[in-house]
């Protein structure tokens, strides 16, 4: 095609003529394409009495991943199995929850924080509960991702988010000089001067993300697509009253017992107030003496000996 001599071509891409004929050979026959192996994994199928209860613990919770479903499962001493084994016996019963990606956009964020209440991430978000709209105030820690606060409030006014962030506040002690660090968007909530004599009195840095970029403050508003996904149900949404108490409810159970894609699948309250390198350990023990009894179920006589499930590797 650039009526240039095929050797000329050939030097150019530094490409010896003994492989570009042989690669010519291997396209006539097809057998071009290159044929990658992937080494396999030798692994102890689970027991029937696992698969069970794997099983059964999918079914009650359908919208649950295989990774949460998989360290959930061990912390509530279902079946100890690592995550890439759920995922085999999912697949191989048809019970792996698949939730569509949201669209990558560009994301901005402040510095990560390497301790609990060094970053606060708030917001608002709007709550139909009959027969009006509310407004919810989250706060939530930026290491830990616990939910450190809420309110639901008749207004958006800037005294619901002071109110809030102040009931926050009162609870910690020792704070450092400057923290939390909070992260807001441009709401006029935080642009009022309600906002900027609370956060001089307060003691606290005032951090806002970039203007009509909902990303840069990603944390929170993922809290919010989780509460109305997973947390807020529609009974929960009769009365005031009941949103309330359907709140209470469901921040405990997602700060003690969700498990988070971000925590390595620990719990925010782990990360919050407790010690993950501990329950990390005491997951790895779990899964380690699981295995001794798998070994021993697959050399007994109700086993197959040195079964192996490629669907598991």
């Amino acid at each position: 095609m650039t009526s240039r001599p095929l050797r000329g071509v050939l030097q150019t891409f530094g490409l010896p003529p003994a492989t570009y004929y042989r690669w010519t050979e291997r396209q006539t026959a097809g057998t071009l394409t290159d044929q990658i192996i992937v080494p396999a994994r030798h692994v102890l199928a689970p027991t029937p009495a696992e698969v069970a209860a794997i099983c059964q613990f999918a079914r009650v919770h359908p919208e649950m991943g295989y990774k949460r479903l998989a360290w959930q499962m061990v912390d509530k001493d279902v079946a100890y199995l690592k995550p890439h084994q759920v995922y085999g016996v999912l697949t191989t019963n048809n019970l792996l929850a698949r939730q569509a990606k949201p669209d990558a956009g560009s994301l901005r964020r402040p510095p990560e924080p390497d301790h609990p209440d060094q970053v606060w991430h708030t917001d608002l978000m709007y709550l139909f509960i009959r027969p009006r709209w509310y407004y919810l105030v989250d706060i939530l820690d930026g290491y830990s991702r616990y939910l450190v606060a809420w309110s639901l409030n008749l207004t958006m006014a800037a005294e619901t988010v002071t109110s809030t962030m102040q009931q926050a506040l009162d609870r910690l002690s020792g704070r450092l000089p400057g923290e939390p660090r909070i992260v807001h968007d441009h709401g006029s909530q935080f642009v009022s001067a309600e906002w900027h004599r609370f956060v001089s009195a307060a003691g606290v840095t005032d951090i806002k993300t970039r203007v009509a970029h909902p990303e840069s403050n990603g944390r929170v508003e993922r809290l919010h697509r989780t509460h109305r996904e997973e947390g807020l149900m529609d009974d929960d949404l009769g009365s005031y009253y009941a949103a309330c108490d359907g709140m209470t409810r469901w921040g405990t159970y997602y700060n003690t017992e969700r498990p988070h894609s971000s925590l390595g699948y620990l719990y925010p309250v782990d990360y919050y107030r407790g010690d993950p390198v501990t329950r990390i350990a005491e997951r790895q023990e779990k899964l380690a003496e699981a295995l001794k009894q798998r070994q021993v179920y697959w050399q007994t006589d109700s086993g197959v000996k040195g079964q192996d499930d490629p669907s598991l590797n």
